[in-house]
């Protein structure tokens, strides 16, 4: 990962428009510190459970959890009623249902005992 973004140093500074002022102030770069730090926390919850979790709870979790997110913080944010379009709250509750029945599904099994 580390090879790769450096590889992508040429790339970012070629597309970076110098002649806009940069934001040294909190609003900007000191709001990326406390951001990337919560970013590397995620990344490492991430590591540690794909270590000691199942890849086949673990994936579906880390890949629909993000999604599921931001859509109810968008329609927090933006003050939307799922119950005026029934086709929102339908997949809103399919994707909480089936993140559930995730969970729920190998609670009485123990690791690395299969049949």
């Amino acid at each position: 990962m580390a090879a790769s973004a450096l590889l992508l140093v040429p790339i970012a500074i070629a597309m970076t428009d110098f002649s806009q002022r940069i934001n040294w102030g909190l609003r900007g770069a000191g709001l990326a510190v406390p951001i990337q730090l919560l970013n590397a926390v995620g990344a490492l919850c991430v590591v540690y459970a794909y270590r000691y979790g199942r890849a086949i709870i673990v994936s579906p979790m880390t890949s629909a959890a993000a999604p599921m997110i931001t859509v109810m913080l968008s329609l927090y944010i933006y003050s939307t009623d799922p119950l005026d379009i029934p086709v929102k709250l339908t997949g809103i509750a399919m994707a909480i249902t089936a993140a559930f029945l995730m969970v729920i599904d190998g609670e009485g099994e123990k690791p690395g005992l299969s049949h």
